[in-house]
C-alpha cells in the first residue's frame, strides 16, 4: 500500500463515501440535504452560508459575511434562514463551531448555547462549539 500525502479530489471523495456508507450501515440512512445560500450584490458575493441537515440535526459548516456589510443584521439573517431550513428539513437543533477570535458572541447573541471547548491553537486562540434548539 502506498501513502499518500496530496490525495486527488476522487481519492478525497472516496475516502468520504466510505465513511457515508459505514455510518448508513449503523445510523439511519437519512440522506443529507446540503443547507446553503448566499448573498450577492452587483455580481459580487457579499456573504454565504454552508451546511447540511442530516440525521435530525442542522450542521452550519460556515458562514461568511463581507466586512463591508458586517454588523448590519446580514450574518444574523443568514442564520435564521438556515434554521428556519432545518426546521423543515425536520432538524430539531442546529450546531456550530467558531474560533474566538471569530464570532462567539454572535452565536450567544443568537441564543445558541456553548457546549465545548478546544484550547491551545496558534496565538492562543480557541474553537468555541455551538447548540441552539430549534
Amino acid at each position: 500500500m502506498d501513502f499518500v500525502t496530496n490525495p486527488t479530489e476522487l481519492q478525497l471523495a472516496a475516502v468520504e463515501r466510505g465513511l457515508n456508507e459505514f455510518n448508513a450501515g449503523v445510523a439511519s440512512a437519512r440522506s443529507v440535504t446540503r443547507v446553503q445560500a448566499v448573498v450577492v450584490e452587483s455580481d459580487r458575493v457579499m456573504a454565504g452560508i454552508y451546511g447540511a441537515a442530516y440525521w435530525g440535526k442542522l450542521h452550519v459548516r460556515l458562514l461568511w459575511v463581507h466586512p463591508d456589510h458586517q454588523s448590519k443584521g446580514l450574518g444574523g439573517q443568514l442564520i435564521k434562514w438556515a434554521e428556519r431550513r432545518g426546521k423543515e428539513l425536520g432538524c430539531t437543533s442546529a450546531m456550530v463551531d467558531t474560533m474566538s477570535f471569530q464570532a462567539p458572541d454572535f452565536y450567544i447573541k443568537l441564543g445558541y448555547r456553548q457546549f465545548g471547548l478546544s484550547e491551545g491553537y496558534e496565538g492562543g486562540a480557541s474553537r468555541h462549539y455551538f447548540e441552539k434548539e430549534l
